[in-house]
């Protein structure tokens, strides 16, 4: 079967004839994410051990022999310890993930054994972001409330996402971003306002804002250009979550912490109950996955398209035996 593999940090993917996994099941399509760049880069060497050569890909649709799109569920866990009794298998110390510990989608088949799968109504290239994007954003607003004033940091899939899930409860909701293309598609997709930034996201929101300050806000980002002096744009009892992972540190003076209540939270992935209740979402049209095509082959381009900001929304990756239908 034809796969991308990562044989090399830092550099393309190789597409290969490998051997056909035992027990696999086909690919419908996989989205790219920029955890696939972090790993394919090294970035997240120092954290997770990642073994090459690798097929990379965790945002994945598969299909049955009967043409039923599933959505796959990509943190397993031990089973045993508090983390997965508490329903976060993506916390728990021997997590495996496709795509990063063991092989993923981007191929024409998978083997998910042990990894729960979530029927969904609709094309596998249209439903493929929801795995993992969807389930991010889902988990990254999980209790904000109609009437909150929310933050948004950053433009990519997971941020966009997120925007409609906010305006489905009526939150207030303001974006800020440094890519003119993906600001537009926010400002489509209900954002209140948008804040163009060419770096200082904290300094363009504060005067952008004025004086009122937010109950939530979320970084989709997590760099030192975002978290700079973000806890100072909270109101008192608001919350900060972070849940882009691109090398930031937050500093929070102590003071500030203790006297205005603040919260601090990281957001990683989500559980399999945010899984259905996003596929849900999506099933009553409550959701667009935007979601733009590239076959396997190409899938080194689509690569160098996020990471050059060219993509308002999602690459999904499919593979030459994948129906568009």
């Amino acid at each position: 079967m034809l796969a991308a593999v990562l044989r090399e940090f830092g550099r393309p993917l190789s597409l290969e004839d490998v051997p056909t996994p035992p027990g696999s099941v086909k690919v419908g399509a996989t989205g790219l994410c920029h955890g696939d760049v972090h790993v394919l880069t090294g970035q997240w060497s120092w954290d997770i051990q990642t073994r090459l050569p690798l097929v990379l890909g965790h945002e994945i649709s598969v299909v049955d022999e009967r043409g039923n799109a599933f959505l796959v569920y990509n943190a397993r866990g031990c089973g045993t310890c508090k983390e997965c009794r508490s329903g976060v298998p993506q916390f728990c110390e021997r997590v495996e993930v496709l795509g990063i510990h063991r092989n993923g989608g981007f191929a024409e088949r998978i083997d998910v054994s042990g990894f729960p799968l979530v029927p969904v109504r609709g094309s596998p290239l249209e439903v493929a972001p929801l795995a993992d994007a969807g389930v991010t954003a889902v988990s990254s607003v999980e209790g904000i409330t109609e009437g909150s004033r929310v933050a948004v940091l950053g433009t990519g899939a997971v941020a966009l996402f997120s925007i409609q899930l906010l305006r489905n409860i009526n939150s207030e909701v303001w974006v800020v971003g440094r890519n003119s293309l993906k600001l537009k598609k926010a400002k489509e997709l209900g954002a209140d306002e948008v804040v163009f930034t060419k770096g200082e996201y904290s300094t363009d929101l504060s005067s952008s804002v004025g004086t009122r300050k937010f109950d939530f806000i979320i970084d989709y980002v997590g760099s030192d250009l975002t978290l700079k002096e973000l806890p100072w744009l909270l109101r008192r009892t608001g919350e900060l979550r972070v849940v882009g992972e691109f090398g930031g540190e937050l500093t929070i003076p102590g003071q500030l912490l203790v006297l205005r209540g603040l919260r601090v939270k990281g957001i990683l992935y989500g559980t399999l109950s945010n899984l259905k209740e996003v596929v849900e979402l999506f099933e009553k049209g409550k959701l667009r996955t935007l979601t733009v095509p590239y076959p396997l082959e190409e899938v080194n381009q689509a690569i160098m398209d996020l990471m050059e900001g060219r993509i308002a929304g999602r690459a999904v990756i499919y593979p030459p035996t994948s129906s568009l239908s």
